[in-house]
């Protein structure tokens, strides 16, 4: 029984360092790589308490294991975005993985699953009637998918705000009924704001989607096939998780 299980152990150890080894042995004639990123909070922040955000540390570990420096550029979600598309070896997180900006990123490594949500000052909406909600003032992320997305589902005011922080001071002071996006991230705007837990209501997740770290058209099979190679790791020696755990953030994305 016992040799049973170290031998297990030890197939399951000598897996994941012969994972690391072709990372190791192709990433030295790599050129370097830019991470621009969003103030999205947990998952990227300029001057967090806790770091620069959960995302943004996993892939810092992602590049260091490929021999790559990443240090880590904060613009305007559109900026960040746009320097993506137009300019060459720049990665850009957290980006929702959608069909309509399949083509327009190279999609190198899952990084998180969110739930999107709707948010409403306290007692002041149903939210579970999602019908009433269609004629409300709704405000999300400018540069996120959501517009498009509750556009097709018929809602007829939707409006965009520069950054989250912004959509829940929308809500707040009654410029909007209501907010949409990643539940994550507007209860961490919330809290960063210094809103009290019972400010706010939350739906029940409408959709979720995807988190990628994406990057510009120039990468190729293999940077991909490298990328997810380290997430793959990241997921099996639990690099993954004891960064989620940091920022109080559910494991369930490491598995």
């Amino acid at each position: 029984m016992l040799k049973r299980l170290w031998n297990t152990a030890w197939r399951r150890t000598l897996g994941v360092f012969l994972l690391s080894l072709p990372l190791a042995a192709g990433a030295a004639s790599q050129a370097p790589v830019r991470l621009v990123v969003g103030e999205l909070p947990p998952f990227a922040m300029e001057g967090g308490e806790r770091g620069p955000g959960s995302l943004v540390e996993i892939t810092q570990e992602l590049a260091q294991r490929l021999g790559l420096s990443t240090p880590v550029e904060f613009y305007p979600w559109q900026r960040a975005l746009k320097m993506t598309e137009g300019m060459s070896r720049v990665v850009v997180l957290p980006l929702t993985r959608t069909p309509e900006r399949e083509p327009r990123y190279t999609w190198l490594a899952r990084l998180y699953r969110q739930d999107f949500v709707f948010v409403s000052r306290h007692g002041t909406l149903d939210l579970r009637n999602i019908d009433a909600l269609k004629g409300r003032r709704i405000v999300v992320l400018r540069g996120s998918p959501h517009k498009e997305v509750l556009a097709a589902e018929h809602f007829a005011a939707v409006f965009e705000c520069a950054t989250v922080r912004e959509c829940m001071r929308m809500v707040q002071t009654g410029l909007a009924d209501a907010t949409y996006g990643g539940e994550v991230i507007h209860r961490s705007a919330a809290n960063l704001a210094g809103a009290a837990v019972s400010d706010f209501d939350y739906s029940a997740p409408y959709r979720w989607g995807e988190i990628w770290l994406a990057g510009s058209l120039d990468f190729s099979a293999a940077d991909i096939a490298q990328w997810q190679a380290a997430m793959n790791a990241m997921r099996h020696d639990g690099s993954c998780a004891r960064i989620l755990r940091k920022y109080g953030l559910p494991l369930d994305t490491c598995k």
